[in-house]
């Protein structure tokens, strides 16, 4: 992705990038909050999109709906589904938990606590060394069963189907990590040996009971 198209997706994906982080490479048994930016712990709503701001969801049947849905951007909030390794522990985790499922439905999210959970733990460790992830929420966002991105921290619901469309865009999967953003692209094949391993470690947890 060149200079341009990362400032680009920078202003874009202008969200809380909130999370709690391991205090050390081996145990999650002592973690502090972490925030990128010194607002405050709820997850931030874009000033420089007025379209979200004029979004005034209402809850009925434990779903988020609006007067109106532009901010899915034209696609199908039954098609996402969200992976979450995280921690009971962790206010970020149980934000997230809690509400991408008022947006996208009471199914679309599955959860993995990560303490509870030695094969949690392990494959949380495997993102941690292709990827470099080192907090929770880890969230993959999948659309009609692909991998389209991955947020380390919270994420304001709405920006959600823009990141995915920016994604299909530049043809490959969004990390937005500690670390940085970037994109694997699906034409590489280094990078799609990489989105394999994301998509099946995903999917391989042991869900919360």
């Amino acid at each position: 992705m060149g200079k341009a198209e990362a400032i680009m997706l920078a202003f874009l994906l202008i969200f809380s990038s909130l999370g709690c982080i391991s205090s050390t490479q081996t145990s999650f048994n002592s973690h502090v909050p972490t925030s990128a930016s010194p607002q405050n712990s709820n997850t931030t709503t874009p000033s420089t999109d007025s379209s979200l701001q004029s979004t005034t969801p209402s809850q009925t049947s434990g779903t988020i709906t609006s007067t109106s849905e532009s901010w899915l951007e034209g696609l199908d909030k039954s098609k996402f589904h969200f992976y979450i390794y995280g921690l009971d522990t962790c206010p970020h985790c149980q934000r997230m938990k809690k509400l991408l499922p008022e947006y996208f439905g009471d199914n679309s999210v599955t959860f993995y606590e990560v303490r509870s959970s030695e094969k949690n733990l392990q494959l949380y460790y495997n993102f941690s060394r292709l990827i470099g992830v080192q907090g929770v929420p880890l969230v993959g966002i999948f659309y009609d069963g692909k991998l389209y991105a991955i947020i380390e921290g919270e994420i304001e619901p709405r920006l959600i189907p823009k990141l995915v469309k920016e994604a299909m865009k530049n043809k490959g999967v969004i990390l937005i990590i500690s670390a940085g953003q970037y994109i694997l692209p699906f034409n590489n094949t280094k990078a799609v040996n990489a989105i394999n391993n994301l998509t099946q470690w995903f999917k391989e947890g042991v869900p919360e009971s």
